[in-house]
């Protein structure tokens, strides 16, 4: 398990599946439906002979889903203070997202919010450490199914915080590493790169996985593809950044017309293309949204215009 990064909170899917359970300086916390999985497997697993028994391992699921709170806390706590707006923190089978209305401004700002969850992680894992010094309780060995909970919180918690620090998006490191890059480069080029290298470390993953535990495999997919859905989410947002509906319509007052007959959904000029064009496109049956000034059709935008803007396998841009 592992506490993903912040992201980006272009849609609502996750929503939709997902519970609020408590608010947390004023950041609502909700569980997903597909949580429910990885109860169910604690219950099995702990129900074994030698296990500590359902209410235990389900304790044990609870203790795990705080920490998860926490580190993902963290990010958004100082997402807040350099100026983003969190919408909430999701609890997945595979860890939490915090959700942010807005990309990180500078390299700086990313940096800070990235490595703010596996602090919080290293700093849980010590006060356990020190707590367990003081009642005499050793660390050793490694063990995150049984011994003692304080023994299994500083292991859980040296090993999100470490895991996540991997140099791969989704993970914390992935961002880390671009926001050391962009000193380098652009932010594109930056993202193209670590994204890159987040792939590279994503095969490494599931190879070793292989050979040693099918769930480093499983998180190795997850790390593949989300840092392929993290370089494209980025490149869309650096490519529309700014763009109004006008910047992108074209002239045909004809087809506007008729597309306004068909209900076709209608925007300002001035509409931001990344949030409001882009919405009102994917809601649309006819694909095509049309540009209104007092009331009157003065163009439109098709789906296929925007996908051209925002090809992501194009040419990287250098301005």
């Amino acid at each position: 398990m592992s506490a993903n990064p912040p992201a980006p909170a272009d849609d609502t899917r996750t929503s939709r599946w997902s519970l609020p359970i408590v608010r947390v300086a004023g950041i609502e916390i909700r569980i997903h439906a597909t949580f429910l999985i990885l109860v169910a497997l604690f219950a099995f697993g702990s129900s074994a002979r030698g296990g500590p028994g359902v209410v235990g391992g389900l304790l044990w699921l609870a203790v795990i889903a705080a920490c998860v709170v926490v580190h993902e806390l963290a990010h958004s706590i100082v997402a807040i203070h350099r100026g983003a707006t969190v919408r909430e923190i999701v609890l997945l089978p595979i860890g939490g997202v915090s959700k942010l209305e807005n990309l990180p401004e500078t390299p700086r700002d990313e940096f800070a919010i990235a490595i703010a969850g596996p602090l919080a992680s290293f700093g849980i894992a010590a006060l356990g450490a020190a707590i367990a010094g003081l009642f005499g309780q050793s660390l050793l060995p490694v063990d995150l199914y049984g011994g003692p909970i304080l023994h299994k919180v500083v292991w859980f918690n040296l090993i999100v915080g470490a895991f996540n620090l991997l140099p791969a998006f989704p993970l914390d490191g992935g961002r880390v590493l671009r926001s050391l890059l962009e000193r380098r480069f652009d932010l594109e080029r930056a993202t193209r790169h670590a994204a890159r290298i987040g792939r590279i470390v994503a095969l490494a993953m599931m190879a070793i996985g292989i050979f040693a535990d099918w769930w480093l495999v499983f998180i190795g997919v997850f790390v593949y593809f989300g840092a392929a859905a993290e370089e494209a989410a980025t490149i869309v947002h650096i490519r529309l950044k700014g763009l109004r509906a006008k910047d992108v319509m074209l002239l045909n007052h004809v087809t506007a017309a008729e597309l306004l007959e068909h209900d076709a959904p209608v925007v300002a000029p001035t509409a931001d293309v990344e949030r409001e064009v882009i919405p009102a496109l994917t809601a649309s049956p006819s694909h095509a949204v049309v540009v209104t000034e007092s009331s009157r059709p003065i163009g439109v935008i098709r789906e296929e215009d925007v996908e051209h803007l925002i090809d992501v396998h194009g040419p990287e841009r250098t301005s």
